[in-house]
């Protein structure tokens, strides 16, 4: 299928269409109104951004700006236009404390990581919370219940939630839930003429016949500043078959030494457009398939964010305008091609990098011989439709491989060699090896089966099993696994998932205290709690994430300590070391009292439902762990000693 950029309608005060930017690279454009929404905070003076829309985060993309408050809490937060709340939510994580407000011309704006709500909006939330007795609670109040006028104070900004420092998320979005870049509402708050900057590209094959500089493997470069301010690479490439670009690269915006999303990326090739993407707007309901457009094998080893410049198998993420390919490069001839990456912001700031792909020539083939071959230098890998083979030889002639599949076998000579190793590919669509043969090593490569994305389908082997939902895949995944003692591999963390598998198993060793043992995904030497519920002998958990899943008990109750308990509030620290904090509550007298919970901190305090009301009589502080453990404080209430201060004796 070709993908072609698709408008998204938006409310009817919008019309959309399509905008060249400056100098012709291609971008998505409606007419918005300027002046509509005030900004929300410290409106008519000059601010700065944290954070923009697009911006590539762990999981998603970023959904709006990031306001910076000064690196403190307590700034007024206004509301942008005349609205009533259409939701309001306390969270411990994600957003924290935030609203959401409903205009006129049908678009919501969203204020996100606040301190506290202004009243009588903060009364209305805190009487729901304790008629629901949880600290964290979504509410819908009655439409037009609590409206406020343009330039109204609705909150005080803070850092609740996900936030890692003190600032504002702010969002606008259209009558279909989809996000809108609010720096297009012409927003004089904010200024930028700083250009983006590139910091690297990848070149990859994308089929079994591509190659960069001659090997089945990625390339990366590191584009370097030329004086005229464009780009270039220091080093040549050089490529043949169907290759991919993965970008690096940030917006920079004048005054602060924030990194943020790019706007709009163009890629031409000998003064062709092959690739332009846009991100103007998006589907709230689609931040999850970001997983499927960044490197995120990549992302997962080393934290860069390589952004795919083509449309990647099993993409439903309508930001591209592309030609036959899709965005990827077809190179068939040895001949120099000219590459063109120009890439803007929401101020159409632009910077270009320029480089020759140079199309070369296939590798004549190595005479083969059955040579010795030790097991442990044979390493098998996955790389989307394709199985990856290397040995380490040590002749100047080249092993053969033989491919045992279903009974059958095939035997075959090596695609090419690099750094004294032997490389194999395999077009996993044709046949699926369970073992390769090299001299005299066989090694399982641990292939199990082919799932197909938008199918429910499941695979059982005796001591586990993978159920998949239509939703769970991307595209085409072939799986691999195998149960280890107390571990069970499921293919490697470098693959993507759209969403929950469920996936049980049989551990070796069958755990005497089922109760506290769940399953936990081992990533760079720690331990993720992950859950799970015991179902005899096997252990049934879901997850968004592939790899390595361990079962550990936790047996350790969570811990719970009281700074103060008097009349007037209650406060201190809860935390748990391994499956983490799961609920909490306190009670004075029988009667539920509203902790809040700074999870960020382990920073419980208290909210009365009446300021006036003391607290008397017996408090007590239950708080569990994940894994089951609790940990109750019964105490009496009771003021606290104040010990004064000794002055210190002055030197004569």
């Amino acid at each position: 299928m070709q993908y072609y950029f698709r408008a998204l309608v938006r409310s009817a005060f919008f019309v959309l269409g399509l905008m060249v930017c400056e100098q012709g690279a291609f971008a998505q454009k409606q007419s918005y109104t300027k002046g509509y929404y005030q900004f929300p905070i410290r409106p008519g003076l000059a601010n700065s951004l944290a954070g923009g829309l697009g911006d590539l985060r762990s999981n998603h993309f970023h959904a709006g700006l990031d306001i910076r408050t000064e690196q403190r809490e307590g700034l007024p937060v206004y509301a942008a236009a005349e609205g009533y709340v259409y939701k309001v939510a306390v969270q411990r994580s994600g957003y924290g404390n935030v609203i959401y407000l409903r205009h006129p011309n049908g678009q919501t704006t969203v204020y996100g990581h606040l301190l506290k709500f202004s009243d009588p909006l903060a009364s209305y939330v805190r009487e729901e919370q304790y008629k629901k007795q949880s600290f964290e609670i979504d509410i819908f109040p009655e439409s037009g219940k609590f409206a406020f006028r343009k330039g109204e104070v609705i909150a005080l900004s803070g850092n609740t939630g996900g936030s890692a420092g003190p600032h504002l998320h702010f969002e606008i979005r259209d009558s279909k839930d989809n996000y809108l870049n609010p720096l297009y509402f012409g927003f004089n708050e904010i200024k930028d003429v700083t250009p983006p900057k590139f910091v690297n590209l990848a070149v990859r094959p994308l089929d079994i016949n591509g190659r960069v500089n001659g090997q089945f493997d990625r390339k990366v470069y590191t584009p370097v500043k030329q004086k005229d301010g464009s780009y270039r690479l220091a080093t040549p490439v050089s490529a043949t078959g169907i290759i991919g670009l993965d970008l690096v690269a940030h917006d920079q915006m004048t005054g602060t030494g924030f990194r943020y999303g790019l706007q709009c990326i163009e890629i031409k090739i000998d003064g062709r457009e092959v690739f332009s993407y846009n991100i103007e707007i998006f589907p709230s309901t689609s931040t999850r398939d970001y997983n499927n457009l960044i490197d995120y094998e990549t992302e997962q080893e080393t934290g860069q964010r390589f952004l795919k410049c083509y449309v990647p198998d099993g993409n439903n993420f309508n930001l591209y305008k592309t030609d036959a390919y899709k965005g990827k490069l077809n190179i068939t001839d040895t001949l120099s091609h000219e590459v063109s990456i120009r890439i803007s912001d929401s101020y159409e700031n632009i910077s270009e990098l320029l480089f020759t792909i140079k199309g070369e020539p296939q590798n004549p083939p190595l005479p083969v011989y059955d040579v010795e071959v030790n097991p442990e230098s044979v390493l098998t890998d996955v790389q989307e439709n394709t199985l990856v083979v290397k040995a380490k030889y040590y002749r100047s002639s080249m092993p053969f491989a033989t491919y045992y599949s279903q009974g059958k076998e095939i035997k075959k000579a090596p695609d090419f060699y690099a750094n004294e190793s032997a490389v194999f590919v395999t077009d996993l669509r044709e046949y699926r090896p369970d073992s390769v043969k090299i001299g005299n090593s066989i090694v399982k490569t641990y292939l199990r089966s082919q799932v197909f994305a938008g199918v429910v389908s499941s695979y059982k082997a005796e001591k586990w099993s993978v159920d998949f939902k239509n939703t769970s895949l991307f595209d085409t995944l072939f799986l691999t696994g195998e149960r280890h003692f107390n571990a069970l591999y499921i293919n490697n963390r470098g693959t993507a998932l759209n969403d929950y598998i469920s996936v049980g198993f049989a551990p070796e060793n069958i755990p005497e205290n089922k109760e506290r043992t769940r399953v936990y995904r081992y990533l760079n030497g720690d331990y993720r709690f992950v859950g799970g519920k015991w179902e005899d002998d096997y252990i049934r958990f879901d997850t968004r994430e592939l790899g390595t899943f361990v079962i550990q008990a936790d047996t350790v109750p969570p811990r719970a300590r009281l700074l103060e308990h008097s009349k007037s509030r209650i406060r201190g620290f809860v935390g748990d070391a391994m499956s983490g904090i799961d609920q909490f509550k306190a009670l004075v007298n029988g009667q539920w009292v509203l902790m809040n919970y700074d999870f960020k901190k382990g920073y419980i305090w208290s909210e009365k439902l009446d300021e006036n009301q003391l607290f008397e009589g017996e408090l007590v502080l239950e708080v569990t762990d994940r894994a089951g453990n609790s940990t109750i404080l019964r105490t009496e209430i009771a003021e606290p000693v104040v010990i004064p201060k000794k002055s210190k004796k002055r030197k004569r």
